[in-house]
């Protein structure tokens, strides 16, 4: 068996902090990682919650106000086409009907008009109702207030109906337009969740890893000093004093394992001295006996 002690095996300024260092260290990294995954899923939840609050703004909020301007139309529309066949009160009342819901038309396209997505479907509507009104004004309900049912029919099939057409064309399109902007921020806004668990989930298991492996190599290394003084003081309770135990750290542990290497040692020395001693003892006993017996035998010759 070997005599000598093993030369300490380190892994840097780390192996060498007192064991209560080194736990701490696991437990704060621990806590990093728990403080980081938590610090990164609270500020992709933000980013997440500032999306939808981007999809309410930029697309909710406008589909809102394209349908007010549907709706206003549609109600315009409804009343254009009822005026020829009204008496002159219900004409008079149906166009301050159709006055207020131009004032909802314009209302609505102003709170809508910065959130245009196809301008081009826009235009076409704008050209076609600027068309209808002029058309409203200069001829229809000239027509329709004489009475002239066939002529305001004819006006509505041949001119109006085109424009008609256009109008409801345009805000279809824009429409759509809009539809498929919200639904591509949907699925943008899908990706970045979908990511952000992917990652929040790669950190996790990364800094779980590291903890883990940090944590690994203190306690393997801890036992294994303990191992070899365990090794060392059984040899030694069966009268082995040549059994040394391995430091491979400067912790508390393998402190205590060079401090048993070196009493071994000191203890080996002793022992080593106290046996030439017994040998030099011996030796002299032995020379000691020898003139005893040639002084007897000298004393015998001369008697």
């Amino acid at each position: 068996m070997s005599t000598t002690a093993l030369p300490p095996r380190r892994l840097g300024w780390f192996a060498d902090r007192p064991i209560g260092v080194k736990i701490g260290a696991v437990v704060a990294l621990l806590a990093l990682v728990v403080l980081g995954t938590n610090a990164l899923a609270i500020g992709r939840i933000n980013d997440m919650r500032d999306g939808q609050q981007a999809i309410y703004t930029e697309n909710l909020k406008p589909l809102n106000s394209l349908s007010a301007v549907q709706r206003a139309t549609a109600a315009h529309r409804a009343r254009v086409l009822e005026y020829a066949f009204s008496d002159v009160a219900r004409q008079q009342e149906l166009i301050g009907q159709m006055e207020e819901k131009q004032a909802d038309v314009e209302a609505a396209l102003a709170e809508y008009q910065p959130y245009v997505v196809d301008q081009a479907a826009m235009d076409k509507y704008l050209d076609a109702r600027a068309s209808l009104l002029q058309l409203l004004t200069t001829t229809a309900f000239p027509t329709g207030a004489t009475g002239n049912i066939v002529g305001y029919a004819q006006l509505v099939r041949e001119t109006m109906q085109p424009l008609f057409d256009d109008i409801a064309d345009g805000l279809e399109e824009e429409g759509i337009a809009q539809s498929e902007q919200a639904a591509g921020r949907n699925a943008a806004a899908a990706d970045e969740a979908s990511s952000s668990i992917t990652l929040l989930l790669t950190v996790s298991i990364v800094s779980i890893v590291v903890a883990a492996g940090l944590a690994f190599l203190v306690i393997r290394r801890i036992l294994a000093t303990v191992g070899s003084v365990q090794r060392s003081v059984q040899a030694m309770a069966d009268g082995d004093l040549t059994v040394l135990p391995e430091a491979r750290d400067r912790d508390e542990v393998g402190q205590m394992a060079e401090s048993l290497a070196a009493a071994q040692t000191n203890l080996r020395s002793v022992m080593a001295s106290v046996v030439a001693s017994s040998d030099a003892v011996a030796a002299a006993s032995e020379e000691l006996s020898a003139s005893s017996a040639q002084i007897s035998a000298s004393a015998e010759e001369t008697s």
